[in-house]
C-alpha cells in the first residue's frame, strides 16, 4: 500500500468510523466525537505502520467490538440517567437496611413463614438499584453486568418461591443454591466495580463481601443438602453435615443480613455524595 492508497484508505476508514459513531447518543456526539475520531486517526496509522494490513484489520476488530458495547452502555445510560439521582440512591439504601432485617429474620427464625423470605428479596432488589446508581458510569460494563445479574437471580427466585412457597426436595434446594450463587457473583462484580471507581465513600469492600457471603451460601446448600439428597440420603443422617450445617446456613444467612444493613446504612447517609464524571471511551481496546 503506497502513500496514496493509505491516505485514501485512511480518508474512507474515518468517515465509516465517524458514521458508526450515530449508534451513541448525540449528546455524547457533541462532547466527545471530534476527540475519539482523532484517536482512531491516530490509531489507524499506528496500526498500518507497525502490522501493515493485519493491523488495520486487528484494529477495526477491536473498534467495532468496542464500540458495540460502549455505545450499547450509553444508550442504557441516557435511558437510566433517574436511577443516579441521589434520591434514587437514599432510597436504595433505605431498602437494603430493610432488606437486611428480613434477612436477619429468616436466619434468626426459621420458621417466620415464606413473607419474611419474600420481604427479603423484594427489598433486596431496591438494595441493588441503590448500589447501581451509586456507582454512576464509573461501574462500566463489569458493574452493568454484576447488577443485570443479581435482578435476574433476585426475580427468578421471587417466581420459583411465589409458584412453590415450600421450596422442598432436590428441586428446591437446587434452586435456592442457584439464587445465592447467581446473586453473590452479582454482589461481587458490583463490589469489584466499586473498588475499582471507588464509588462508596467509605467499607468500599462491603459490596464484594456480601457477594462472597452469597456464594459461600450457596455452596453451603449444596454440599449440606443438595448432595446427600442427590444421592437419596438424608441430610440430617448422624452421618451427614444437616444438622451441623443448618448452624452454618444460619449463621451465613444473619452475616448476609448485617452486610445488607451496613451497605443500606452506607448508601443512605452518604450516596451520592459525590457523583462522578464518566470519561469517553477509546477508540479502539
Amino acid at each position: 500500500m503506497n502513500g496514496f492508497s493509505l491516505a485514501n484508505s485512511l480518508s474512507v476508514s474515518v468517515r465509516i468510523y465517524r458514521a458508526m459513531l450515530v449508534a451513541y447518543p448525540k449528546t455524547f456526539r457533541e462532547d466527545y466525537e471530534t476527540q475519539m475520531v482523532q484517536v482512531f486517526r491516530n490509531s489507524f496509522k499506528d496500526a498500518y505502520h507497525h502490522n501493515g494490513m493485519p493491523g488495520v484489520i486487528d484494529l477495526w476488530l477491536h473498534t467495532c467490538a468496542d464500540l458495540l458495547v460502549t455505545a450499547l452502555m450509553e444508550r442504557i445510560m441516557e435511558r437510566s440517567q433517574y436511577m443516579f439521582s441521589p434520591k434514587v440512591i437514599l432510597w436504595g439504601g433505605v431498602a437494603s437496611v430493610f432488606a437486611g432485617l428480613f434477612w436477619l429474620m429468616t436466619g434468626l427464625a426459621p420458621s417466620s413463614g415464606d413473607a419474611t423470605l419474600m420481604f427479603a428479596l423484594v427489598l433486596s432488589l431496591g438494595g441493588l438499584v441503590g448500589l447501581y446508581s451509586q456507582q454512576a458510569r464509573q461501574g462500566g460494563i463489569l458493574g452493568l453486568a454484576g447488577f443485570v445479574l443479581g435482578i435476574i437471580s433476585t426475580v427468578a427466585m421471587l417466581v420459583a418461591a411465589w409458584i412453590d412457597p415450600d421450596l422442598g426436595g432436590t428441586r428446591g434446594i437446587l434452586i435456592i443454591s442457584l439464587f445465592f450463587l447467581t446473586l453473590g457473583i452479582g454482589l461481587a462484580l458490583l463490589g469489584i466495580a466499586s473498588l475499582r471507581g471507588k464509588t462508596l465513600p467509605r467499607w468500599w469492600g462491603l459490596p464484594l463481601t456480601l457477594g462472597l457471603l452469597n456464594i459461600l451460601q450457596s455452596i453451603s446448600f449444596w454440599l449440606i443438602f443438595y448432595v446427600p439428597l442427590s444421592h437419596g440420603q438424608d441430610p440430617f443422617h448422624p452421618w451427614n453435615l444437616g444438622n451441623y450445617g443448618l448452624v452454618v446456613v444460619f449463621a451465613l444467612m444473619v452475616l448476609i443480613g448485617i452486610g445488607w444493613i451496613a451497605l443500606g446504612a452506607t448508601l443512605a447517609t452518604e450516596g451520592g455524595a459525590q457523583i462522578p464524571v464518566s470519561q469517553p471511551p477509546s477508540a479502539s481496546a
